[in-house]
């Protein structure tokens, strides 16, 4: 048989009890404690992932964003250049286009009272004229007219033009000033 005995004293047993339910408490409170800690934790890392996948779409959204743009302005500059290409082909064609109209009427005002123009024939820069005129002054006066405009040069009426007074028939050819063709300024 075994017998115990109980030498402490009342106080230090009180203490005895009180540490170890104090130890008994503070086990349970950590063993509460850590799944708290460790549901912490993986909330932490829950938010700091998204946090990343939040500035990753972000990131992917302003480049897609920012390449959208670059299409846009892609297009447009192509828009830009095809206008551009467009442009200067017109303006090619321009600079080669030759105004009869101005031509035209520089010839109306040369032409005096009594002459009547039947044809007008063009080759390049030479314009050859046949028609009838009331009387030879006429036809002379008419020659004058044409040689003092700037817009014709070289001109040439055959003697076997200037042989009938009356009714005459005429031809005259003459060289047309490049820039009389390709200026679109009139002179009134």
């Amino acid at each position: 048989m075994k017998i115990n005995l109980d030498l402490l004293p009342q106080n230090k047993k009180a203490e005895i009890k009180r540490a170890k339910i104090f130890r008994e408490i503070l086990r349970q409170e950590v063993a509460f404690l850590f799944p708290v800690v460790i549901l912490l934790v993986i909330l932490f890392n829950v938010f700091y992932l998204l946090k990343i996948y939040r500035d990753s779409n972000l990131l992917e959204y302003q480049l897609q964003q920012g390449q959208d743009k670059y299409q846009e302005l892609a297009k447009y500059d192509q828009a830009f250049k095809e206008a551009n290409s467009a442009s200067s082909l017109l303006l090619k064609i321009q600079a080669g286009h030759l105004h009869w109209a101005n031509v035209l009427n520089h010839l109306g005002q040369a032409v005096p009272n009594g002459i009547v123009v039947s044809s007008l024939f063009n080759k390049n820069y030479n314009v050859f004229l046949a028609g009838k005129a009331d009387t030879r002054d006429t036809l002379l006066q008419f020659k004058d007219s044409l040689e003092k405009d700037t817009c014709f040069e070289n001109v040439n009426v055959p003697l076997s033009n200037l042989v009938v007074k009356e009714n005459v028939d005429f031809q005259i050819d003459f060289t047309l000033s490049q820039n009389c063709l390709k200026s679109l300024e009139k002179k009134q």
